[in-house]
């Protein structure tokens, strides 16, 4: 059995989907773990990393430094408005912005001492409660575009 390049390992992991039916509760146990790390309760840090994970799977950084994007367009639609919600803006105007961005909030998320930078955590939670909300809004109206069958029998 061959094993995997360094390179190829990014891409065989899980990366972020909009589609995802776990996407909204992994944000949500996410956002839950650092309200807990900042209260001083229970320090469970599984979600935090996973979402970090898949995030940053998500992204790809060139040999210049650039961060570029291997998402479709809901799921970097649906990461902006995530990523706006934690940076406390309506909107972020370029890609680029939004890449970095969501890296530094994955590098927040995947950090081994979460509490030496309160203000980022307070960040990255904005940023889970953000992508949960997003996330079902989305599949929310993805589901009302369906149409309905009128010669369906209801129960």
């Amino acid at each position: 059995m061959q094993y995997l390049e360094e390179s190829e390992k990014i891409l065989v992991g899980k990366s972020l989907q909009v589609l995802d039916t776990d996407l909204s509760l992994l944000a949500s146990e996410a956002a839950i773990d650092i309200d807990n790390l900042l209260s001083n309760r229970a320090k469970d840090f599984k979600a935090m990393r996973d979402l970090a994970e898949r995030l940053r799977n998500s992204l790809e950084i060139s040999a210049g430094g650039l961060i570029q994007s291997l998402m479709d367009p809901p799921t970097l639609t649906v990461l902006g408005e995530a990523v706006a919600h934690a940076v406390g803006k309506p909107y972020i105007e370029k890609i680029e912005d939004l890449l970095v961005d969501a890296f530094k909030i994955s590098d927040e998320l995947s950090s081994e001492d979460p509490m030496k930078d309160p203000e980022a955590l307070n960040r990255a939670r904005n940023f889970c409660m953000g992508l949960s909300m997003a996330v079902v809004a989305y599949r929310k109206s993805i589901r009302d575009l369906r149409q309905m069958r009128p010669f369906r029998k209801t129960l």
